[in-house]
């Protein structure tokens, strides 16, 4: 089997468990979008039970306020009951609106139907507070009185509390069914995740095994053959005409120890030195039978290069010889690497090495160089013959193994992610244990319900977050109030009863993106959080340095941030923890930047250092 057979088979095995990888690769990342794809739809659907439940429970309310507002002006016919009621109304047509709009056939009936009704109500209080502007307050005090009203005002506020009752009912149901989806959804993405980082590491263990293998091999069968022509060679320059390839290899590298054997035999018979030189041009022949040869002289200027060496570099024997053998450089190589070479051949030692030219139209090729440098009976260097073999295929295969290692880096991302999901998910889990508590608690039910909400936005905060550092979204500028984006962020956050976090004692305003600064406080409060083993105290601080600098910091007594980690605490993928995805506080240095700001991190305490411009400024 020749050269070029072997490396043929051997780079299409590692291409076909490349493409076997491949295809896995694909199965596993779409399996894990249908089930995230899942979990979105679940969310949906109760998000949008939850606002109807929300309508339904403010119609009942302001329709409630509006009979009191009305009675209490018809009663004192103090002006603050007509205002309020005329504040009061248009809010309660607007959750009319908003349910119709949202619900579904039925429910759409449903609101028209206690739309109709808040209109007759509606009516009779207006009428109610016409007379009272008109100081009859008896003839208003009548019409709200009546039984008529009382009898609208009752069918009203039955169908709305029927109505909240079954929503109740029917929004706990979906809360479950919808809670047992996502941790089913959720689970199968983090076993179907697992089973593919082992597939991966097998995979990819047994491909970089085979590839140095291989390598091994191949290297082997070509480069030890070119070593031992080269020590022959050596010692045919140097007179020893004794000598023998022994190569015994039916491959074009046995083709050219036959040929330096039939070249040796020559030299044998011819001692002048024309004789001598003749037998160096079969010497160069045989070299051209086999290998990319090309021959400068000691002014670096190309004297000879062979069919391969044309073929390979797409240049013409025109263009290449008598031009400088710069012409094929790629410039990958710094100047010093073609000093040191020159130094050694420039000295009669041979060099060998690998280098990348560049063709003429520009593209890449690597070679296997052997480097000979020819000296006269004198020891003066007349020219240098360079030996090449393409090894373009062997270094284009390190690239894809890389690639290969990126993808396993991209499973354990989504593995990461997966398990910060479950945090908030638990949220809400523990919420909808509450929510069956609390049938009579509507303040406690609305919020426990917040809660929830708030913990759904941090799942797509998750996904966000990865989503954000990945790809840049416009900057949304306001000058804002520090405190209130600090304590909307905490309100996010499932802080543990033991763990006390103080805020500044002062407020300042900065100039700044309101959610990407939650975000940035959210990642630091949570990262020192999940430090505490039991007790804990994070303290935030802020002040203004100058007219137009404002410096905040967020401290923790945890545990210290071990030195190795300091200096690339910020670097995406780096973490200190367990689980996590390594890119919390890659985001928190990227929001700030964004900002023209900067963030450090420090021991003793453990501190997070933000530096801000408190005015407008010219943002990426």
């Amino acid at each position: 089997m020749n050269i070029k057979t072997r490396l043929f088979l051997g780079f299409l095995i590692i291409g076909i468990f490349i493409g076997v990888i491949g295809t896995i690769s694909i199965f596993q990342i779409d399996n894990t979008l249908n089930q995230l794809i899942v979990v979105d739809k679940s969310i949906k659907s109760l998000h949008k039970s939850q606002n109807l439940l929300s309508y339904a429970i403010n119609i009942k309310y302001y329709d409630e306020v509006l009979t009191q507002s009305a009675r209490n002006y018809a009663f004192t016919e103090n002006e603050k009951w007509k205002l309020q009621y005329n504040e009061i109304e248009p809010l309660l047509s607007k959750e009319l609106s908003s349910a119709l709009l949202l619900g579904t056939n039925i429910e759409k009936e449903f609101f028209m139907q206690v739309g109709e009704a808040n209109d007759n109500l509606v009516e009779m209080e207006l009428k109610a507070i016409k007379f009272v502007e008109s100081k009859d307050s008896e003839s208003a005090i009548t019409i709200l009185e009546s039984e008529k009203y009382w009898e609208h005002k009752k069918k009203y506020q039955n169908s709305l509390t029927k109505y909240l009752e079954s929503r109740n009912l029917e929004y706990t149901t979906l809360m479950i069914e919808s809670t047992k989806e996502v941790d089913t959804s959720i689970e199968t993405s983090f076993e179907n995740t697992n089973s593919w980082r082992i597939t991966m590491i097998v995979a990819i263990i047994t491909i970089i095994v085979g590839a140095l293998l291989l390598g091994f091999v191949i290297s082997k069968s070509i480069i030890n053959p070119i070593k031992k022509l080269q020590n022959i060679s050596s010692q045919v320059v140097q007179g020893n005409l004794d000598v023998k390839s022994k190569i015994n290899s039916k491959d074009e590298m046995g083709q050219l120890s036959n040929s330096f054997d039939i070249m040796i035999e020559h030299l044998k018979k011819n001692t002048d030195i024309e004789s001598q030189l003749s037998l160096q041009q079969n010497l160069r022949n045989a070299l051209d039978a086999s290998a990319i040869v090309s021959i400068i002289d000691p002014n670096r200027i190309v004297t000879f290069v062979n069919d391969k060496f044309c073929e390979i570099s797409q240049y013409s024997k025109e263009e290449l010889i008598g031009t400088d053998q710069s012409i094929v450089r790629s410039g990958i190589h710094p100047p010093k690497f073609y000093d040191d070479l020159w130094k050694i051949i420039s000295s009669g030692a041979v060099w060998q090495g690998e280098i990348c030219n560049r063709a003429k139209d520009g593209t890449l090729f690597w070679n296997s160089t052997t480097i000979v440098p020819f000296s006269d009976k004198n020891g003066k260097i007349y020219e240098y013959v360079a030996i090449r073999n393409d090894i373009t295929h062997q270094k284009n295969l390190s690239k894809k193994l890389v690639e290969s290692e990126r993808l396993s880096a991209i499973g354990e991302l989504s593995a990461r992610v997966a398990h910060d999901i479950r945090n908030p998910l638990s949220v809400i889990k523990n919420s909808l244990g509450n929510l069956k508590l609390l049938k009579n608690e509507p303040e406690k039910i609305n919020n426990t319900i917040d809660r929830c909400d708030r913990a759904v936005d941090r799942i797509a905060h998750q996904i966000d977050g990865v989503m954000g550092f990945l790809k840049d979204s416009p900057l949304e500028m306001n000058q804002l109030s520090l405190l209130k984006i600090i304590e909307s962020a905490i309100m996010g956050i499932q802080v543990n009863e033991k763990v006390k976090i103080i805020l500044p004692t002062k407020d300042i305003f900065v100039y700044c993106d309101k959610i990407k600064l939650e975000s940035l406080f959210y990642n630091l409060i949570i990262n020192a959080i999940q430090k505490f083993k039991s007790n804990g105290i994070i303290t935030i601080k802020s002040f203004e340095e100058s007219k137009n600098k404002i410096v905040i910091t967020v401290s923790d007594d945890g545990d210290s941030i071990p030195k190795n980690y300091l200096k690339s605490i910020f670097e995406p993928l780096i973490t200190t923890k367990q689980h996590g995805t390594g890119l919390g506080l890659a985001s928190c240095k990227k929001i700030v930047e964004q900002h023209n700001g900067t963030i450090s991190a420090s021991n003793d305490p453990t501190t997070f250092t933000i530096i801000l411009p408190s005015i407008k400024s010219n943002l990426d």
